[in-house]
């Protein structure tokens, strides 16, 4: 009887040690991987930051988890490296199946772990050094046709400003295809509503299209500094796309700039369709593959980026290159083709392109009746096109002149979104002080504590991304308590975020960092 009890004791101990709850296993990866999209503020359909946020959307995560629709990253990361890749774990995704398929428990919630800080509209926290909105626009796009229209936007620079970042932020998500964004130099482009207005043959430098993040230019602050150059008197247009069906909806698209100091020399990035195709035509119940190349590039270049893009029946696309030494340089590779998510991919280092080398490009079309992104049924020819209907062959690439060791750098480091130091908020809560903010070298978070009790405190960037964990899950004294950060001499200059739990209760902050 003894050993039966000593058994049934030993499995019970088992199961609740193995349980898999919200507080403990399942917070810090959706905080890692989702809640950057999935906040108050976030494009994501419902936020993710608290217990009851996730238990009550627990099966919709199972699903795109399981299904690897989310995180959203379409790149194949066995294909190539990229900079910043939301891509869950084995591991990871095992934690989240199991705990929805247990029942979703919250654990106790004293050890989850204090949240991430999400405080603004778009991906990038910092007041833009200059911000341009398009005049109002309603959709002219009927059930047929798409609604092509160009914005052009003064920037009433009077002098030369070199950009660092960009995020273009559409004013109605809904309907907005994408934007692309020229500079016109000499600031004689004028706006075009036609239905018909593609945009400009030349001065690409990036865009918005769903799923995208900020344009954000690789730079160590020193000597490494790549960005584009926004002429004084030079011109903004947007290439805007509205679909088929949004007609009578109205739209006001912004963006947001960020610049150099005038003093910071910069090595200029081209931005270019390299591989293009406009001469294909996919037959209705057919799996159709379509190519095209660029033949001998005439210096040696880095590729900072890489940015494929197809419509509704594209099912899978790649690009490489073929040096004359015969070596092939994988770009990207896209297995499943989403039309939802798209974006620049950045290297997490640049790829060096040696002269006289072939970039190739390939696609793959599923016109077939079981495709259920087809949008016609039966499914009819769709040649290339800019309607959303049609079909498009194009991959965009950031690229530069080449210069020794490009490929030797980190870009996931040189490439977080900017951030100001020019403003930060004191703090505000109760029983925690934070002192000295802004930071140099040192800050202590000093709080007093009424009894024993469980603290966490950690550190984020503006982007949501986990800093630094100076407290977890630490049972402390009743009593006054300090704990100091001191950041690492890597970590730039700019706003931070504090947050804390105590015994479950979170509390967060703003900190500057010199």
């Amino acid at each position: 009887m003894r050993l039966l009890l000593s058994s049934l004791f030993l499995f019970y101990c088992v199961c609740v040690h193995a349980q898999v709850t919200w507080s403990e296993d399942v917070a810090e990866v959706l905080y890692e991987n989702c809640t950057a999209c999935h906040n108050a503020n976030g494009i994501a359909p419902f936020p993710l930051i608290e217990y009851s946020e996730a238990q009550i959307n627990a099966n919709s995560i199972l699903d795109a988890v399981g299904t690897g629709y989310m995180p959203p990253w379409p790149a194949d990361t066995t294909y190539q490296d990229y900079a910043h890749e939301r891509v869950l774990s084995a591991e990871e995704i095992q934690t989240i199946v199991d705990w929805v398929t247990s029942g979703s428990a919250e654990g106790d919630p004293t050890l989850a772990p204090p949240p991430p800080v999400y405080d603004n509209l778009g991906f990038i926290t910092a007041p833009a050094d200059l911000e341009l909105f398009m005049e109002p626009h309603v959709s002219a796009a009927t059930s047929v046709y798409d609604d092509y229209s160009c914005f052009t936007i003064p920037t009433g620079l009077l002098q030369d400003k070199k950009i660092k970042a960009f995020e273009v932020i559409p004013g109605n998500p809904e309907i907005v295809h994408h934007c692309l964004v020229y500079i016109d130099e000499d600031g004689t482009s004028q706006t075009n509503t036609s239905g018909f207005c593609g945009g400009p043959t030349e001065g690409l430098i990036g865009g918005y299209t769903p799923g995208a993040n900020p344009t954000v230019f690789p730079s160590d602050g020193q000597d490494f500094n790549l960005g584009v150059v926004l002429p004084a008197g030079s011109n903004l247009v947007f290439a805007m796309h509205y679909p088929a069906g949004s007609q009578g909806q109205e739209d006001q698209t912004r963006i947001r700039l960020y610049f150099y100091d005038d003093a910071t020399q910069i090595r200029e990035v081209n931005t270019s369709p390299i591989i293009e195709n406009w001469d294909f035509t996919i037959e209705a119940n057919t799996t159709e593959e379509v190519t095209a190349e660029f033949n001998f590039v005439p210096a040696d270049v880095s590729i900072l980026s890489v940015f494929p893009h197809m419509h509704l029946i594209g099912d899978y696309i790649e690009s490489y290159a073929v040096s004359p030494a015969q070596d092939t340089i994988p770009l990207v590779r896209v297995n499943h083709w989403d039309f939802e998510w798209q974006e620049f991919y950045f290297f997490k280092h640049m790829q060096k392109i040696p002269q006289w080398s072939t970039i190739y490009g390939k696609a793959v079309y599923n016109n077939m009746p079981g495709n259920p992104h087809n949008p016609n049924n039966p499914p009819i020819d769709v040649s290339a096109g800019l309607n959303t209907t049609d079909e498009m062959f194009l991959i965009y690439y950031h690229f530069l002149a080449y210069q020794e060791g490009d490929e030797l750098i980190d870009l996931e480091e040189l490439t977080q979104l900017p951030t100001s130091v020019a403003e930060f908020g004191s703090d505000e809560f109760t029983g925690l002080t934070v002192s000295p903010n802004p930071v140099e070298t040192v800050t202590t978070f000093s709080y007093l504590l009424k009894r024993e009790s469980t603290v966490s405190l950690y550190i984020y960037n503006n982007a949501g991304q986990l800093i630094e964990k100076l407290i977890d899950k630490k049972d402390t004294a009743a009593g006054h308590n300090t704990t100091d950060w001191q950041p690492e001499n890597t970590l730039s200059a700019g706003v931070y975020y504090y947050s804390m739990r105590v015994d479950g209760k979170a509390t967060a902050g703003k900190l500057l960092l010199k």
